[in-house]
């Protein structure tokens, strides 16, 4: 006669055999508050108000792995921006509409799948610089770009492994998946863009086409046309200073002549930012920031930005910044000094705005 309890302990030491090897995983919280107060002049009328995401737009973000063998894992991230002033959504109020993907990553590179910033955008962040920041309050090419140009949904992103120094993105988002009602491939957006870096020395070049309808108001009847971007950046560190150029054009869009973000509609146009980092002290940084912005078709729709921001790290996860900028725009433009997530102060065609800021940031 078997003994049972001879029987069950057999058992439970062949169980742990029987089970499959469970692979190592890891998710990760983290997140970013940035407050300030922002005081200037547009139309010669003053305002002063609490602005949230100047430098950085503040976010919560969950992201992991999961060891695959093989040297492969699984990789995914969720992050959703809000407004800490008002505890507010960000991102038209979508719940993770900063990122929300999910990849492999591997001796093959990195591919990702879902909710994706563009290779343009990596080339701004890398060249709109900052030490609290990347593409923040002050930088010119913050205050220019065409917001959908930078993200996109429905996309899949890939990166290759760096070979010599360069890197290769690639890119492709499906925009609105033909929509009932909406033009057919509306806001469908591809790209690559190679990066090279090598000790001090960066350069990025960049395409994308992105479709778009000239009607502000897209329907099933207006067919998607073709608008393509073109980007290249280059930095060099020199220790003391870090200079940084960042030149972008946009053709395609003959006879747009105003942004239209539900429409994808971006008027002909190009822009620079030529930008220092300037490390003062051990712990602070100089940002000088200059840039131009033309209207191919309208030379009434140009503008200049000009900004001085001083940032402070007070540890390794917060500091302190103030600067002061001014926007110079023709009679038909409005360009306003952008925060880094969300709309700045409202300005009038034709008017310029003048604005000082000071704040803290805290990442966790």
């Amino acid at each position: 006669m078997k003994n049972p309890i001879m029987t069950g302990l057999g058992l439970v030491a062949l169980f742990p055999i029987a089970l499959p090897a469970m692979a190592q995983s890891n998710v990760t919280v983290y997140g970013v508050l940035d407050l300030g107060v922002e005081a200037g002049r547009t139309g010669g009328t003053g305002f002063t108000r609490v602005d949230t995401s100047a430098v950085a737009p503040v976010r919560l973000g969950f992201q992991g792995t999961e060891d695959l063998g093989g040297g492969t894992q699984a990789i995914f991230r969720l992050e959703s921006g809000f407004n800490a002033d008002t505890g507010t959504l960000a991102n038209n109020g979508a719940l993770f509409g900063r990122e929300a993907w999910a990849g492999l990553k591997g001796d093959f590179g990195q591919v990702q799948v879902g909710v994706n910033y563009t290779p343009l955008f990596l080339s701004y962040v890398t060249y709109a610089m900052g030490q609290l920041n990347t593409l923040g309050w002050g930088n010119a090419t913050n205050n220019f770009v065409f917001v959908p140009a930078a993200r996109a949904s429905n996309s899949i992103r890939y990166t290759s492994p760096s070979f010599a120094g360069f890197t290769l993105r690639a890119f492709h988002g499906r925009g609105n998946e033909d929509a009932a009602g909406q033009p057919r491939g509306l806001g469908k957006t591809s790209g690559a863009g190679l990066a090279y870096k090598h000790a001090r020395l960066s350069v990025d070049l960049d395409y994308m086409q992105q479709d778009y309808s000239r009607t502000p108001t897209p329907s099933a009847s207006t067919p998607a046309q073709t608008g393509r971007y073109y980007l290249v950046g280059a930095s060099y560190d020199f220790g003391l200073v870090k200079p940084a150029f960042l030149y972008q054009a946009h053709r395609g869009s003959a006879g747009v002549t105003a942004a239209n973000n539900a429409s994808f509609a971006n008027p002909d146009n190009h822009f620079f930012e030529l930008d220092a980092l300037i490390r003062v002290t051990t712990h602070g940084t100089v940002l000088v920031s200059y840039g131009e912005y033309k209207l191919r078709e309208n030379s009434a729709g140009n503008a200049k930005s000009y900004a001085l921001r001083h940032d402070y790290a007070l540890s390794k996860r917060t500091g302190l910044y103030a600067g002061v900028t001014r926007v110079a725009n023709g009679s038909a433009a409005s360009f306003s000094a952008a925060p880094a997530q969300g709309p700045g102060m409202s300005v009038a065609p034709g008017n310029g705005i003048n604005s000082a800021i000071v704040g803290m940031i805290h990442r966790f």
